[in-house]
C-alpha cells in the first residue's frame, strides 16, 4: 500500500476510545487553524471553534451536511474536501468566502485524505487559514515597490532633465543615455574627464553639462580650442606671461587661461592637436596644480578642473610617440564616448524638431520639415554629426521660401544618400509627430528584417542593440523572423526618457 496513505483505527477496547475522542476534540480546540472533517463521502463530521471564526458559520448549521452543499448554497466558491476526493490526493486551493458574515473573506485550504486499510478514503482532514490580510500585505507591498520605482524612475529623469535643461541635448538612443549618465555620475567629483567622439558630435555639450552640473558650478568655465591657436601663442594662452617676456608682450602681463578658470574649469578643446613642447609644461601643471607664466620666475598655484576633449584616437597617437603617454593617463581618469550621429539614429527627429524651433525662433519664422525629410536624413550617413545637420536645417529654412520643407528642398547628396538605400517612405503629412516617427520606425525595421532575414543580422546593419530589434519588432507586430542568439541587453535599453 501507498505509504502516503494514512489507516484510521476506530476500534475502542475498554472504554479508552470515549477518552481518546475527548483528548482529540481537545487538541482540535487548541489549533489557531480552521480544522474540518468529513467522512469519505464528504460529509462533515466536525469543525472546530477556529473553522467557525475564520468562515463565520456555526458548526450546528454544517455538521451533518455534505461539503458540496455549502458550495452550492454559495457560502464559499470551492470545497478543498470533494477537490481532494475527487483527485483522490492532498489537495490545496484558495477560495472566497460569498455568503455570510465572512462575504469576501479570501481562504488557503488544505484537504488531505486518510486511507483506511482497503485503498479507500475513510476521512478528508481540511487545515484552512484566513490569508485576506496576507493578500492585502502583499498587495500594499508590491504597490509601495511600484511606486518606489516610479520615483526612481522620476528622479532619474529630473537628474536627466538637469542634464538637458538648455535644450541643446536630445537623449532618446542608449548610447546617448549612457554618455549622459556618465556625464551626470564624473559631475559629483573633480576628477579629470577626457571625451571623445567625432567633430561636431556634442562633446562641448557633454562638457558644459559635467560643469554646470558639479560643485563648481558657480565659478568660470573656460574654454580653449588647442587647434585653433598658432603654437607660437599656445603656451601663452594656457599658462599667460608676464610684462615684457616677449616682443609685443602687454606692459602688465597676462593671467593664462589655467588662472581664468581658478576655482571653475578648463576645457580643453581637441587637446589631441597639442603640441609636444606644450604637453611637457601641461602635465607638470597637471601634477603640481601649479603653473609658471612665461618670462615668469615663481610657479602660480591653480584650483581648476580640467575636461578634454578630442576627435582623434590618442592611444593610437601615444603608440606612434606623438602624443605623451603620462599625459594621456593624467588626463583620462574617465573617458566618456560622444556617438556620432549615425550610431544614435533614434535622436534624429527630435533633433530635427528642437533645431527646427531654435532657427524659427531665431529668424522669426514659422516653417516646418515634412516627415519624408525626416526619412531622408534617417538613412543619411552625417558625417559631420549634429553641426552638419544643424547647417542643413538651417539652409534649408534660409533658402526656401515656402513654409513647409519637402524633399525636394534637400541638398542632393542626402537625396542621392536616401535613393540608394532604396528608402520608400510614405507618410501622411498631417498625422502628429509621435506617428509618423513611428511610422518611420517601423518600415525601417521592416526593411531591415526582410533584407536581412534575422533580428542579429538587421541590428548589426542598422548599428543598434539585438535587443532593441527584437523589442521593436514585438511592439510593431513584425514576426516570422529568426531572432537567432540575442545580445546582453544594455542596461539603459529601457530607459524612457526624452527632452
Amino acid at each position: 500500500m501507498d505509504a502516503k496513505k494514512r489507516l484510521c483505527n476506530s476500534n475502542c477496547e475498554n472504554g479508552a476510545g470515549e477518552f481518546d475522542i475527548c483528548a482529540l476534540e481537545d487538541i482540535l480546540e487548541a489549533s489557531h487553524d480552521g480544522l474540518f472533517i468529513a467522512d469519505g463521502l464528504g460529509n462533515i463530521e466536525m469543525v472546530n471553534s477556529a473553522w467557525e471564526r475564520i468562515c463565520g458559520i456555526g458548526r450546528e448549521f454544517v455538521v451533518g451536511k455534505n461539503a458540496q452543499d455549502l458550495v452550492n448554497q454559495k457560502y464559499y466558491t470551492e470545497s478543498s474536501v470533494m477537490a481532494a476526493i475527487r483527485s483522490r490526493e492532498e489537495t490545496t486551493i484558495m477560495l472566497h468566502m460569498t455568503r455570510g458574515e465572512k462575504v469576501g473573506q479570501k481562504i488557503l485550504a488544505t484537504a488531505i485524505p486518510i486511507w483506511d486499510e482497503n485503498g479507500q478514503i475513510r476521512r478528508v482532514v481540511a487545515n484552512i487559514r484566513d490569508i485576506t490580510e496576507i493578500l492585502y500585505l502583499k498587495e500594499l507591498l508590491e504597490k509601495t515597490k511600484q511606486l518606489n520605482e516610479l520615483y526612481a524612475a522620476e528622479l532619474e529623469q529630473m537628474r536627466l532633465q538637469q542634464i538637458t535643461k538648455n535644450g541643446d541635448i536630445i537623449a532618446r538612443s542608449p548610447k546617448t543615455k549612457l554618455a549622459l549618465e556618465m556625464a551626470a555620475q564624473v559631475a559629483k567629483v573633480d576628477s579629470s574627464v577626457l571625451i571623445t567622439g567625432e567633430s561636431g558630435a556634442g562633446k562641448e555639450i557633454i562638457a558644459n553639462s559635467i560643469h554646470r552640473l558639479g560643485r563648481r558650478c558657480e565659478g568660470p568655465l573656460i574654454k580653449i580650442n588647442c587647434s585653433a591657436i598658432p603654437e607660437s601663442l599656445l603656451e601663452s594662452e594656457l599658462f599667460g606671461y608676464e610684462a615684457g617676456a616677449f616682443t609685443g608682450a602687454g606692459k602688465q602681463g597676462k593671467p593664462g587661461m589655467f588662472e581664468m578658470a581658478e576655482k571653475g574649469t578648463l576645457f580643453l578643446d581637441e587637446i589631441g592637436d597639442i603640441p609636444c613642447n606644450i604637453q611637457a609644461k601641461l602635465l607638470r601643471a597637471l601634477q603640481d596644480q601649479a603653473i609658471m607664466r612665461v618670462g615668469g620666475l615663481k610657479p602660480i598655484a591653480v584650483d581648476a578642473r580640467i575636461i578634454a576633449a578630442t576627435n582623434r584616437d590618442l592611444k593610437e597617437m601615444v603608440k606612434s610617440k606623438s602624443f605623451r603617454e603620462d599625459l594621456y593617463y593624467r588626463l583620462n581618469v574617465v573617458s566618456i564616448e560622444v556617438p556620432p550621429l549615425r550610431e544614435r539614429r533614434e535622436d534624429i527627429p527630435l533633433l530635427v524638431l528642437h533645431l527646427v524651433e531654435k532657427i524659427n525662433k531665431k529668424y522669426q519664422f514659422s516653417k516646418r520639415v515634412s516627415s519624408q525629410v525626416i526619412d531622408h536624413f534617417m538613412l543619411y550617413s552625417w558625417p559631420g554629426n549634429i553641426r552638419e545637420l544643424q547647417n542643413v536645417i538651417e539652409r534649408m529654412l534660409v533658402m526656401t521660401p515656402e513654409e513647409h520643407i519637402t524633399p525636394i528642398h534637400l541638398p542632393s547628396n542626402i537625396r542621392s544618400q536616401a535613393h540608394s538605400h532604396g528608402a520608400k517612405v510614405a507618410l501622411d503629412e498631417t498625422i502628429p509627430f509621435k506617428r509618423a516617427i513611428e511610422s518611420v520606425e517601423r518600415q525601417i525595421l521592416e526593411q531591415a528584417l526582410k533584407k536581412y532575414g534575422s533580428t542579429r543580422k538587421a541590428a548589426k546593419a542598422l548599428k543598434i542593440n539585438q535587443s532593441t530589434v527584437v523589442r521593436k519588432t514585438r511592439k510593431h507586430g513584425l514576426s516570422g523572423l529568426s531572432h537567432e542568439a540575442e545580445e546582453p541587453a544594455n542596461p539603459f535599453e529601457d530607459l524612457k526618457f526624452r527632452l
